[in-house]
């Protein structure tokens, strides 16, 4: 088996902003937000659990689509 068929596949896309406290400790692997084990979120742009548009920072509020959203 490959390294990429081994590699972890993406679930889906989320805004470049979002962030969790897990995504700041080194693993050796790459991270996903959606692995968070906290599910604490906060938007790197308000610097807050609220994104620019007022909704709330979340891998599932956090997607295409959304107004504020920044592409990954």
């Amino acid at each position: 088996m490959s390294d990429l068929e081994r590699a972890p596949q993406l679930p889906e896309q989320y805004c470049l902003r979002l962030r969790c406290k897990e995504m700041y400790i080194d693993m050796g692997e790459p991270f996903h937000p959606k692995d968070s084990g906290s599910g604490i979120y906060w938007c790197a742009h308000t610097q807050n659990c609220l994104g620019p548009d007022g909704g709330i920072a979340h891998i599932d509020q956090c997607k295409p689509g959304r107004g504020c959203y920044e592409a990954s």
